[in-house]
């Protein structure tokens, strides 16, 4: 079953509600952005307005709305193409199982069942988050773009790339763990980086019906200095809601994960590195970049409501992951807040009665719907299954 979180963005007005957690704190200069998300497992709806309007109304404005479809993870190879380096990843996603039907299934099955769904629910934008293909191949890539443009009906995509989309396992002669990652991306890779309206290889972005996209790649579980420098320009201007695209998910406070899960862990270096020989590589190096450091601080400064980012699509752990709720069955574990709690204007919690009435038949008809104030960091279960 296709396990992608389909976005509605809508550009409307959203007058948030109080502070949820602790007292408010002063917003910064730099103009902010009050959000309102309402979600379940596999669709959110965003609203957002000026981060300084009178809190506790809601209000609805005609507009235009966004739909952005993030997939990630689909795992795709058609072939066991250099069986040397491809084997055991090849054998590991040769016979999936859908998790909802427990029927047998193919990734490559999965990948289009997504776009047939972009395609009937009229999405604006699909953002494609990394390992979408099971190890470098031209034949898979060339695949992948040909659905996109015959199943996918043309819409246009964003594309990051994750870290199996350009590793091989025990190529020879790799000094570093991520030796393969730049030149992939220039050769193999380069057909859907070229076509990703995002453009750039290791960052981009675009602007569509207001909203901003940005792009990073930290598919090597980091961030470097141009990367850091290319984001921090953009969420310094002035503008409309910023959307991010990461295939790892930020080490952000209310994350519990393995330093192997997410960008920017403490832990994460060479001691912590338990999948170096499975996965033919050298170890990682002792620890993170300071730049990778200075990314997770520039994002939280920047996340709604003190900034413009509401919202940061991720994959890579094929699971959701949790910020601890007493509802242990909540939507709401499924995601984790960009934004300090202690900001008014940030907060998670269960979907009230009225959001349910307002935004429900938006979202999929989901049953149980959570809300969230502020930036959320979603995480995609893995589209391979």
């Amino acid at each position: 079953m296709m396990r992608a979180l389909l976005a509605l963005l809508a550009a409307a007005l959203a007058q948030i509600c109080g502070a949820t957690g602790g007292p408010a704190v002063q917003y910064p200069v730099r103009p902010g952005l009050g959000a309102r998300h309402v979600f379940g497992d596999r669709s959110a709806h965003i609203h957002w307005g000026d981060a300084d309007q009178t809190p506790g109304r809601f209000l609805r404005a005609a507009s235009q709305e966004l739909k952005i479809m993030h997939i990630s993870d689909a795992h795709i190879s058609l072939s066991n193409d250099d069986p040397e380096y491809t084997s055991r990843m090849y054998s590991a996603f040769a016979h999936p199982t859908d998790k909802v039907t427990r029927e047998p299934t193919t990734t490559s099955t999965e990948f289009v069942r997504a776009l047939e769904l972009a395609c009937r629910e009229k999405v604006d934008l699909i953002a494609l988050g990394g390992d979408i293909v099971n190890f470098p191949s031209k034949e898979t890539v060339s695949w992948v773009l040909g659905r996109l443009q015959d199943e996918g009906c043309g819409i246009p995509f964003v594309y990051t790339a994750g870290n199996h989309d350009w590793h091989l396992e025990g190529l020879p002669g790799d000094a570093t763990y991520d030796a393969q990652r730049v030149p992939q991306l220039s050769t193999t890779l380069q057909p859907l980086l070229q076509a990703s309206a995002a453009g750039g290889l290791l960052y981009g972005g675009l602007e569509m019906k207001g909203v901003e996209v940005l792009v990073v790649d930290n598919s090597n579980h980091q961030v470097n200095e141009e990367q850091l420098d290319f984001a921090r320009k953009r969420l310094d201007q002035q503008g409309g809601p910023v959307v991010m695209l990461m295939h790892m998910p930020l080490a952000l406070p209310g994350l519990s994960l393995h330093p192997k899960e997410c960008c920017g862990h403490p832990n994460w270096g060479a001691f912590s590195d338990d999948n170096y020989k499975l996965e033919g590589r050298p170890r990682w190096p002792a620890g993170n970049l300071p730049s990778t450091q200075a990314f997770l601080e520039l994002v939280r400064e920047h996340a709604a409501p003190a900034g413009r980012i509401v919202a940061m699509l991720t994959g890579h752990v094929h699971r959701d992951f949790s910020v601890e709720l007493a509802d242990k069955d909540s939507a709401a574990n499924k995601t984790t807040l960009v934004c300090n709690s202690r900001l008014a204007g940030c907060g998670l919690r269960a979907a009230g009665q009225a959001s349910v009435m307002q935004i429900g038949s938006a979202v999929g008809g989901e049953v149980k719907l959570m809300e969230a104030d502020g930036a959320v960091q979603y995480t995609t279960l893995d589209a391979a299954e």
